[in-house]
């Protein structure tokens, strides 16, 4: 799991809606929300992990950045 600290220092590598891309890898993409709990989110941090299974990214794991 990445921490918070770990994702901020990243460069933002593309941004989307809601939420910034932090690491590309053939197979995973690691992704930052800029939205909290306020917005909408399950909880502040938001981070987003997405594989690329059969020709589609699916989101394999979410959780909460410390």
């Amino acid at each position: 799991m990445y921490t918070l600290d770990e994702l901020e220092k990243l460069k933002t590598i593309c941004t989307a809606q809601a939420d910034d891309l932090k690491i590309q890898e053939a197979t995973q993409r690691v992704w930052l929300s800029r939205c909290g709990v306020e917005d909408g989110e399950p909880f502040n941090n938001k981070v987003t992990i997405e594989r690329y299974q059969n020709g589609h990214w699916v989101v394999v794991e979410e959780y909460e950045a410390h």
